[in-house]
């Protein structure tokens, strides 16, 4: 995965543009507003290292020829459209999910309580069958996701997988970030990574959901090992055939 399509860059999605551009790999944005993507455009150019930035007009052509799509819309109405318009040509790729369950209303900003139990695990309801899918970024403030890129130790990235060979293909692109990415369980940990899950409560070496691996394994344990899981699943469906 040296390139990745990045749908709705807001200021989290722009600033995970930047970390991943940073690091080489080409990136393209969608924004339904076309001005919004062009200005998130400008600004991940100025931190691209040998990384080509190019705006899509449409969804379409944003996603296509990438492995690795990165949803940073808002959840629940814009992930529907959006899913819903892209179907099956998601199919064989990997979408990497950061979306908290946050409504913005004329009060303000509103914590929900997805009735599947997170914002990730919204989003796999939504997903064709033979798309990969990974939940990361949702616990992390939005000015660490650069700033805190290449600590010596590096900060831990917990992330979360549908199945351990998603984990394995999107494994390699998160380590070029600077961030240690470790696999903390399937998409039912979701709420974990999300506001007020553990991994976003946390405290760490360099902050609040930023610890280094000692303090990572020591706090959470090891990383998951979801072949097991994969296995069993594998053969639960064999055997419904």
């Amino acid at each position: 995965m040296t390139s990745l399509a990045l749908i709705g860059p807001g200021r989290h999605g722009t600033a995970i543009a930047q970390l991943f551009a940073g690091h080489g790999v080409n990136v393209t944005l969608h924004h339904h507003r076309s001005e919004k993507a062009e200005a998130a455009a400008r600004t991940v150019r100025g931190s691209a290292r040998g990384a080509d930035v190019v705006v899509a007009p449409s969804l379409a052509s944003a996603v296509e020829g990438h492995d690795l799509v990165i949803l940073s819309t808002l959840w629940d109405v814009a992930q529907r459209a959006v899913i819903a318009e892209l179907g099956d040509a998601l199919v064989g790729k990997v979408l990497l999910d950061v979306s908290n369950p946050l409504d913005v209303t004329s009060a303000g900003i509103v914590l929900r309580r997805p009735k599947e139990g997170s914002a990730g695990q919204f989003v796999a309801r939504l997903l064709p069958d033979g798309t990969g899918h990974v939940k990361a970024f949702s616990n992390l403030p939005t000015a660490a996701i650069t700033a805190d890129a290449g600590h010596v130790p590096p900060a831990v990235l917990p992330f979360a997988a549908d199945s351990a060979a998603t984990a394995d293909r999107v494994r390699p692109c998160l380590e070029r970030t600077g961030w240690q990415p470790w696999l903390v369980g399937d998409i039912s940990i979701s709420r974990e990574l999300e506001i007020g899950g553990a991994y976003n409560a946390a405290s760490g070496r360099w902050g609040r959901s930023r610890l280094d691996a000692d303090q990572m394994l020591r706090r959470f344990g090891p990383e998951a090992d979801l072949s097991v899981t994969s296995t069993s699943t594998s053969t639960s469906t064999s055997d419904k055939a």
